[in-house]
C-alpha cells in the first residue's frame, strides 16, 4: 500500500524591512531588477584567518556595519550620489516621469542586483516624509566619516589657501543643508564641530545641499580647544562672528588659512571659543533685525575671503 506524500514544508518569509512595512510596491508593467541570489562566502582556511587579523589595524572600524542608512531625495542630492557613490546605494524608488534621466541609474541597478521601484508621489511622500522629494528617493549608506587626524594630515600636505567653519550649536537641517551647499560653491572642504553636537547628514540636509554634501568632509572633534589649537599651529587663524561685537567684516583682511566659527541664530558662538578665537568681526548692516540667519551668514563671510583670497 502507497503511503500518502508528506506535506510540502513551508517556506518561512523573510521578516519585512522598513521599507516593505510602508507596502510601497513597483508597479507591475515596470521592469524590475533580479532579486540577487545569497552566496555563502567561501569559508578561508584558519591559518589564513590568523594571517588576515594580525594585518587589521587595531584601531580599524566596520563601515558597514556602524555607518547609518539615510534616504536621499531631491535630483541634485540623488545625481551627485550616484555620480560618487554608488557602491554605498540600496535601493531606488522614482516617479515614472524621470525614468529617462535616471535611465543610467536603472540600468546599474539592473547590473548590480538591486532594487528599484517606480512609485508614485504619494508613496515618496510617504518614505521621504517631506512633500520636497522631486520624484526621487535612495536608500543609501551615510558617506565614511572623516578624523580628525586624517584631516590634520590632508592640511599638512596641502599648504595653500584654505577656508573651513567651525559650527557651533547649528542644528536646523535646512540651516546646515545651506551652508554646505555654500561650502560647495566656494570651496570650503571641511566642516567642523564638536563631537556629538555636529549636525548629522538627513534626507533634508542633503536635498538643500543640492548635491554639495557630496563634496564635504564632516569632522567631529573630541576635545575642540585642544585640536584648534593644532589648527592653529598649522597656521589657521580662528575668526569667530559675533552679531553686535567686533570689527566689520569688510575691515578685516583674510588670511590664507582661516578658520570661520559660526554660532547658532539664538545664542551665537559660545564664549569659550570667543576667547580662543584670534579675531571676532560682525556683518553690518541697517540694525532693523538683530542679525542674519547662519547659513547667509556664513554665506556673505565666505563670498568676502573668496574675493580677497581667490580673485
Amino acid at each position: 500500500m502507497n503511503k500518502p506524500p508528506k506535506p510540502a514544508a513551508k517556506r518561512t518569509q523573510k521578516p519585512a524591512t522598513v521599507w516593505d512595512q510602508r507596502k510601497v510596491k513597483p508597479r507591475s508593467d515596470a521592469p524590475q531588477a533580479p532579486a540577487a541570489k545569497q552566496r555563502r562566502p567561501a569559508t578561508k582556511p584558519a591559518s589564513n584567518r590568523a594571517a588576515a587579523n594580525r594585518k587589521a589595524p587595531t584601531h580599524a572600524k566596520s563601515t558597514e556595519t556602524t555607518r547609518r542608512e539615510i534616504k536621499y531625495y531631491g535630483i541634485a542630492a540623488c545625481m551627485a550620489l550616484w555620480e560618487r557613490r554608488a557602491h554605498d546605494i540600496i535601493r531606488v524608488y522614482l516617479e515614472e516621469p524621470l525614468i529617462p534621466k535616471f535611465t543610467p541609474l536603472l540600468r546599474w541597478t539592473a547590473t548590480k542586483r538591486k532594487a528599484y521601484h517606480i512609485v508614485g508621489s504619494d508613496d515618496l511622500e510617504r518614505l521621504t516624509e517631506s512633500i520636497h522629494h522631486q520624484g526621487i528617493c535612495i536608500l543609501a549608506r551615510e558617506r565614511s566619516p572623516l578624523e580628525f587626524e586624517d584631516l590634520l594630515g590632508l592640511v599638512r600636505e596641502d599648504q595653500g589657501r584654505q577656508l573651513m567653519v567651525y559650527l557651533d550649536g547649528v542644528e536646523n537641517p535646512h540651516n546646515f543643508g545651506a551652508i554646505l551647499r555654500t561650502c560647495a560653491h566656494y570651496g570650503v572642504r571641511f566642516i567642523l564641530g564638536a563631537e556629538g553636537h555636529l549636525p548629522k547628514l538627513s534626507g533634508a540636509a542633503c536635498r538643500v545641499a543640492e548635491g554639495g554634501a557630496e563634496q564635504i568632509g564632516l569632522v567631529q572633534l573630541r576635545h575642540p580647544t585642544k585640536q584648534l589649537h593644532q589648527l592653529q599651529e598649522l597656521g589657521f587663524q580662528l575668526l569667530a562672528t559675533a552679531g553686535a561685537r567686533g570689527r566689520s567684516l569688510y575691515q578685516h583682511s583674510f588670511t590664507p588659512r582661516t578658520l570661520l566659527i559660526m554660532g547658532a541664530e539664538t545664542q551665537g558662538v559660545s564664549g569659550s571659543l570667543i576667547q580662543l578665537a584670534q579675531q571676532v568681526v560682525k556683518i553690518p548692516g541697517s540694525g532693523q533685525v538683530e542679525s542674519l540667519n547662519v547659513s547667509v551668514a556664513f554665506a556673505v563671510c565666505a563670498s568676502e575671503y573668496y574675493r580677497q583670497q581667490m580673485t
